[in-house]
Order: C-alpha cells, then sequence, then structure tokens
C-alpha cells in the first residue's frame, strides 16, 4: 500500500515515495489504533481506581439487599391516619402506633431500668418472668408523654423468647394457662385456625396488683427463631376506651425475616 513503510513479506525497508494528495469528501472513518496516544500511567491507575470503588459500592449494595429483611405490606400495615409505622433499629419488626405516644427503646434507653420499676411493667414484667426466664423486654410504647410517673396510660410492650418459640401453639397455650402467676386472671384465649399461614395466640387477662386492676390484650407471634409477646394494657375500666385501638396495634404487629 502507498503507506507501507516495509515489505509484509520480507521486512526489507521500502523507498518513501511521495503522495499527491488528492481531494476526497470528508467521511467517517475510524483512525487507526497506532495513531491515537496512548494513556499514561497515572491515567490508568484513575481508572483502575475508579473500577474497584464502583465494584466495591456494587458488592455492598447487593449483600445489603440480599440482608434487608422481607416485608410484605398489607391492609393491616397501613397506618391510619393520626398513627405512624415503627420499625425498630435492628429491623426485627414493625407496628402502627398513634403519633402522640412516646417511644422507648427498652434494650438501649438509659430510662429502661426505671422504666422496668414502674407499676405496669413490674405487674407485666412479673408475669412474662412465670412464663418463661429468658423473656427479654425489647419495646414501650405509651400514650402518656411523661411515662407512668402518674396516672393509669394505655400503652403496648414488646418482648421476646426463644424458649417459647419452641413450643407448638396448643402447646404454648397449655403452658400458659398452667404458668401463670396467682394474681393474673386469664378471661379469654383464642387459638389460630389450622390454616391460618402465622398461627397467633391471643390472650385477654387481668392483673391484681394491689388496688390496682390492669387488662391487657396479648398476641403470641412466632417470629423465626423466637417468639415475640407484644402485649397491650391499660386499667380495667379505660380498657373498654382503648381496646379499638389496642386490637389495631396488634393486628399492625409484623416480625421481620430476611
Amino acid at each position: 500500500m502507498a503507506t507501507d513503510s516495509q515489505c509484509w513479506h520480507c521486512g526489507r525497508q521500502l523507498a518513501t515515495r511521495t503522495i499527491k494528495p488528492t481531494r476526497r469528501v470528508q467521511t467517517d472513518t475510524a483512525v487507526p489504533a497506532d495513531t491515537l496516544p496512548l494513556p499514561t500511567f497515572r491515567t490508568m491507575l484513575l481508572y483502575a481506581a475508579l473500577t474497584a470503588v464502583a465494584l466495591l459500592i456494587l458488592i455492598a449494595t447487593t449483600r445489603a439487599i440480599g440482608q434487608a429483611p422481607l416485608f410484605l405490606a398489607n391492609s393491616n400495615n397501613l397506618p391510619q391516619p393520626g398513627w405512624l409505622a415503627f420499625t425498630n433499629d435492628q429491623q426485627q419488626y414493625t407496628l402502627n402506633l398513634p403519633e402522640s405516644w412516646q417511644l422507648v427503646d427498652m434494650v438501649r434507653a438509659a430510662t429502661a431500668p426505671e422504666l422496668r420499676s414502674s407499676p405496669p411493667l413490674q405487674a407485666l414484667d412479673s408475669t412474662f418472668a412465670a412464663l418463661v426466664s429468658d423473656t427479654q423486654l425489647l419495646f414501650l410504647g405509651a400514650e402518656d408523654t411523661a411515662v407512668f410517673p402518674s396516672g393509669t396510660p394505655a400503652f403496648v410492650l414488646v418482648a421476646r423468647s426463644q424458649r417459647l418459640q419452641q413450643l407448638t401453639p396448643e402447646q404454648l397455650a397449655t403452658y400458659a394457662q398452667q404458668q401463670l402467676p396467682e394474681n393474673v386472671t386469664l378471661v379469654n384465649m383464642a387459638m389460630p385456625e389450622a390454616d391460618t399461614a402465622v398461627p397467633i395466640i391471643t390472650l385477654l387477662f387481668n392483673i391484681e396488683q394491689g388496688e390496682q386492676i390492669w387488662r391487657c390484650l396479648e398476641h403470641f407471634v412466632p417470629g423465626g427463631e423466637e417468639l415475640y409477646l407484644v402485649n397491650t394494657c391499660t386499667s380495667f375500666g379505660q380498657f373498654p376506651l382503648h381496646q379499638s385501638d389496642f386490637e389495631t396495634i396488634l393486628r399492625s404487629f409484623q416480625p421481620l425475616g430476611s
């Protein structure tokens, strides 16, 4: 070819030839690769670093998506006006509560020990201890912004136990009836239907604490390797005023499984 400087067959250097310029119509032709400037080492290093960062971000994002809790919203999980959806920091469960309620993480809050010694939580804590020793209090939601210094507010308390999760619903119902302390009166127990995806047991009971009587509506909710005890309580006299809200809270509670 006119542009060759040596023979393709033997490698002999060819004499330099003058090429007369010819008029051409400009077309989009690719520039030969050997005429393009090569990127510097610094540029190549920069491209490699950016590629590595992009891959790390992609891997981290993929893992985060894969480990995120599975949550399927339904009519029970949609907050009604004036309510909010709450999910704990460890993304173990979610539930809906009135916006005016105060929320307390019973695992991390500095006020948790003081709250556990309050009359309402003492009554429930002793009931949990009678059922099983490994019960752990996780969360408290209360309508009173001062949280129990006086009065008898409505509240929800979430706890969990790994040992109770090992029982079938029938075994759990029998065990609960046998282990409830003397100051607890079981009013009603509702067992889950046979074809229920999540077998939830519902308890309605009274706790006598001195001259005070607490009435509580509780759900036993299976959650993978542990059982959640979701309790909604208030004074016996105020219970009818809060029963509808309690039922809404309990219906909205949902463990988050990965």
